[in-house]
């Protein structure tokens, strides 16, 4: 393993050792492993999911059609809730790539519909899942102003949508979800549409937050989980594929904020954080780096890393002890940030 110094996060999980099984699919063909993950994974994905789906009375689902570019196309914002009375806490949930690959490129808030159906029920609260257009059809900004877009539209229809901001209001992503929620949560500070409405919380699974290209020089020496070189082909992620998403799919400047909000001038004022980071994960170290800044900054943060399992175990195997504890944590860090939660 290369010299990063949290190497000792890398040691391979006993129990993902065993249920660990190499990915039948290929990165650098981006829309055959987005085929890919529609028809072989995600069904796949789903069905674990719906052990735990809640019976249908107990919840609504509804598809809104919110208009982006100037009114001349649309995206999907999916809305569920309780079917018990309201008004409930916000969760906005920024989807990944159903944590196979990266959700700039490829995934959809199907991915985890069934799990946001349950944590709905469970806990009480509305859950809004933004169905960003993806890379490589849609570049940089789009998938950060999608993202904006449908957040200004639910928290200007709060009321209507059976929600109360002042309950709670997470904004929580995995992946490329969590690198937009990073973004986002810079970007609404200063916009009039959120004054008096900022985010209670956010949650940041598995987070990238610094294009390769931009490593900021002052984390150099930290940031090098991306050179892994033991026990890398269990990390899920491959180095080419990461820097491709960046250099090839969302063709983003390399020092744009709004692509690596690492590099943002100031992450002062910023919602309390929960990050969780895999410890056999390329992009580890920019999960740990980030928790260090936002501290720096003077923001609550708290950093949970799950030793030695790669990116998005806890859903391709769910089944594991540290997989059971990212849920846990999730659902916990959620119950944190939500101050009008039911108990």
């Amino acid at each position: 393993m290369a010299d990063s110094p949290y190497a000792h996060y890398g040691v391979v999980d006993p129990e993902y050792a065993k249920a660990f099984t190499p990915r039948a699919v290929k990165y650098d063909d981006v829309l055959a492993a987005r085929q890919f993950m529609h028809e072989k994974y995600m069904p796949m994905s789903r069905e674990r999911q719906r052990a735990n789906l809640p019976d249908a009375s107990t919840y609504t689902i509804q598809n809104h059609a919110i208009p982006v570019d100037n009114g001349t196309t649309t995206i999907v914002v999916r809305v569920i809730t309780p079917t018990v009375s309201g008004p409930f806490p916000l969760l906005y949930h920024i989807h990944g790539g159903a944590n196979v690959l990266a959700g700039f490129v490829m995934g959809s808030i199907d991915s985890l519909g069934f799990t946001m159906a349950a944590l709905s029920v469970e806990l009480g609260i509305v859950v809004a899942q933004v169905g960003y257009r993806l890379a490589p059809e849609h570049k940089h900004p789009t998938q950060v102003n999608d993202c904006l877009e449908g957040l200004r539209w639910v928290v200007n229809n709060a009321p209507s949508l059976n929600i109360d901001l002042s309950k709670g209001f997470v904004i929580a992503g995995e992946s490329a979800g969590a690198s937009l929620t990073a973004t986002i949560t810079h970007l609404i500070l200063d916009d009039p549409t959120f004054r008096g409405k900022q985010p209670t919380g956010q949650i940041l699974g598995l987070p990238t937050v610094v294009d390769p290209r931009a490593y900021p020089e002052k984390y150099k020496a930290e940031l090098r989980s991306l050179d892994m070189v033991e026990n890398a082909h269990m990390a899920v992620l491959d180095k080419q594929f990461i820097c491709d998403v960046y250099a090839k799919h969302i063709q983003n400047s390399p020092d744009d904020p709004t692509a690596s909000p690492l590099l943002f001038k100031s992450h002062a004022n910023l919602p309390p954080a929960l990050l969780q980071v895999s410890g056999l994960d390329l992009i580890r170290d920019e999960g740990i780096i980030y928790d260090k800044v936002l501290r720096e900054a003077g923001v609550q943060s708290e950093l949970i890393v799950y030793p030695g399992i790669g990116h998005g175990t806890h859903f391709t195997y769910p089944e594991l002890t540290l997989s059971k504890k990212f849920h846990a944590d999730f659902k916990n860090g959620l119950r944190a940030f939500m101050p009008g939660l039911k108990k």
